[in-house]
């Protein structure tokens, strides 16, 4: 399962109509960022810093060009530089919390947000967000770790260890295979949590069906996964597939790629999706799976992996070896029609089929 960012971050730039270049530069910068435009938005700041270095509203917008891109170290650089600037800025701070988070470091992310709350103390979604982040900490703090090249595995003590070596095990293997699937391989450490139930739900508050969470880690519900060994490598399999197209493209995967390209290369078993359909008869719409499917229930969830699943499997079958070209370009900002048009897929001709095997009229 793909979670999504944790704060409601808003675009916030005060862009005056004066002449003075930066400025026009700083509108047109945030002009970008709106139309999804990332790339030129980078640019356009980083120009205009080059002739106010000093300016933390131009650090802003840097820094939100490249969270926006998936390049979190710059981010948090121009963050920090913003502060240094400014440090009254709150906006800064509270994006500092939620790029750390994502990349990983727990400690800024909570740093950043009691800094902006000392700044706006009475911002109540930062408040409960900091709460949320505190207790994620504490319960971390008691957890051990299985480090290698690629991978972190946190457990708790000797209760999850054969657990966590099993994970990390998985893990190897699924770097290999997956990677060449997708023809690219993570090259950033990657940090695996094993949670009791009551954990898991109290850190992520994910759906009661869901057993797995990826948000820049992998978070696992442990429940009873060494009575089923298989069910354990077939979720840890599918969360590493989120973090490696992630790694190809951290914005812009429509949901129903995600799910389903993590529903098929966690195993070779490809009836999953038929299996699931023929007990079912309603059917959801491929662009009403383009969202996080966290908003369903156990019943639609069901249906919503299956029919990505088998659209996924479509893509696998018509793109071949160019599946992670087709990734990257949607990462970049093309729909998934442009993508497949780009391969010469008539994306009407996708769509039909798609429907005739999940039995949408």
């Amino acid at each position: 399962m793909l979670a999504r960012a944790g704060l409601a971050l808003v675009l916030v730039a005060a862009v005056s109509v004066a002449v003075h270049s930066q400025e026009m530069l700083a509108a047109e910068g945030w002009a970008a960022l709106q139309r999804g435009d990332a790339e030129k938005a980078a640019s356009v700041f980083r120009d205009a810093l080059d002739r106010s270095p000093m300016n933390p509203t131009l650090h802003y917008g840097a820094a939100f060009a490249a969270y926006r891109l998936g390049r979190y170290d710059p981010a948090i650089y121009s963050l920090k530089k913003a502060l240094e600037f400014d440090p009254q800025f709150f906006q800064a701070s509270v994006l500092l919390g939620q790029v750390a988070y994502e990349r990983g470091d727990l400690a800024l992310a909570i740093r950043s947000l009691e800094r902006a709350l000392q700044i706006r103390p009475g911002e109540q979604s930062v408040k409960a967000q900091l709460e949320r982040w505190r207790g994620e900490s504490s319960v971390h703090a008691g957890l051990e770790e299985r480090t290698t090249a690629r991978f972190t595995v946190m457990f708790e003590g000797i209760a999850q260890k054969t657990m966590g070596d099993r994970v990390s095990r998985v893990l190897e293997s699924a770097y290999q295979r997956v990677g060449g699937v997708l023809n690219s391989y993570p090259t950033e450490a990657l940090t695996v949590i094993l949670y009791t139930e009551q954990q898991f739900q109290a850190v992520t508050r994910a759906p009661a069906w869901a057993g797995g969470q990826f948000d820049g880690r992998i978070r696992l519900a442990v429940r009873g996964a060494m009575s089923s060994p298989a069910a354990l490598d077939r979720l840890v399999i599918h969360e590493f597939v989120h973090a490696a197209i992630a790694s190809i493209a951290p914005r812009n995967i429509p949901a129903w790629v995600h799910e389903g390209l993590a529903t098929n290369l966690e195993s070779s078993d490809r009836t999953f999706g038929p299996r699931v359909l023929a007990t079912r008869s309603q059917r959801i719409r491929l662009e009403d799976l383009e969202g996080g499917f966290d908003r369903f229930d156990s019943s639609l969830a069901g249906i919503a992996y299956a029919e990505s699943a088998i659209a996924s499997q479509l893509l696998q079958e018509r793109l071949g070896p160019n599946l992670g070209v087709f990734l990257q370009m949607l990462g970049t900002g093309h729909t998934v029609d442009q993508a497949l048009s780009t391969f010469d897929i008539r994306p009407e001709v996708f769509q039909a089929e798609w429907r005739k095997r999940i039995g949408m009229r």
